[in-house]
């Protein structure tokens, strides 16, 4: 491949062309770059070819151009060369040709790389990695952790659950039941369901369900009959969901709220 410049070293042509006249070292140094820029870094043997070339005529072809031909260039097959251009010439475009093979080479192993780098990319994206399992040591110390939570609550309820009777029995199996009640309904909402419970009418007479089995069937989620207490005179009001007797009903009580009443151990006897 032919280069568009060529190495020019000027202490080494100033040694080998100081005795050359201005002329003559002005047409060597165009001839070097004719022969540079023909293919093959020769020019053809023929003087006519190299005066048009050259832009002289016939005389000073024969005066000053022959004489530099016949010192530094060498004929050969009918073409005309310069040795030392030839080596420039030939080492600079084994260079030149290394550096192409050499860019091309990195190019191709850079996409390579870009290639599989993308690929390796667009697999993890299919599947993420799986987290990893927490240890168990680890997961049983926070399950500990978190039921002895939950379990700070159990006193506080056992201390408020009206117990039949008055007798406290079977605490550890409470506690059980309430750690599990506790997945499904909240400490205050247990807590809201006791406190509506404790005027519930059973409740009152010393009938409360044992407290496991009242979190096993979910008791604070009862909705219980309120309780009747007697007004002016012989009506009866009730606290809940039950509306008051309204006003006006005359002086006498209702017979079959009485007859609750006095069940219940509430009303007059």
């Amino acid at each position: 491949m032919r280069l568009p410049y060529f190495a020019m070293y000027p202490s080494d042509f100033e040694a080998k062309t100081s005795h050359l006249t201005l002329a003559e070292d002005g047409a060597y140094n165009r001839l070097l770059r004719i022969t540079w820029m023909t293919p093959g870094c020769t020019i053809p043997d023929d003087h006519d070819w190299i005066m048009r070339r050259l832009r002289c005529g016939k005389a000073e072809f024969e005066s000053v151009v022959l004489g530099v031909l016949n010192e530094f260039f060498t004929r050969k097959n009918g073409r005309i060369s310069n040795a030392k251009l030839t080596r420039i010439f030939v080492s600079s475009g084994d260079a030149h040709s290394k550096r192409v093979l050499a860019g091309k080479h990195g190019a191709q192993a850079k996409a390579l790389k870009t290639l599989e780098s993308s690929t390796s990319n667009a697999k993890a994206m299919l599947k993420q990695p799986e987290p990893e399992p927490e240890p168990e040591p680890y997961r049983k110390v926070r399950e500990a952790k978190a039921s002895c939570a939950k379990a700070d609550h159990f006193p506080d309820f056992w201390a408020a659950y009206p117990h039949r009777n008055g007798e406290k029995k079977n605490r550890k199996g409470a506690e059980a039941a309430f750690l599990k009640a506790l997945k499904v309904g909240t400490a205050e909402q247990i807590a809201a369901g006791i406190e509506a419970m404790r005027n519930a009418p059973d409740v009152l007479r010393g009938f409360a369900r044992d407290p496991t089995t009242w979190l096993n069937q979910q008791g604070w989620q009862d909705e219980h009959q309120p309780t009747l207490t007697a007004i002016n005179g012989g009506h009866y009001e009730t606290t809940g969901t039950i509306r008051p007797i309204p006003e006006g009903r005359g002086n006498r009580p209702d017979p079959a709220l009485a007859q609750i009443s006095r069940l219940a151990g509430l009303g007059p006897s």
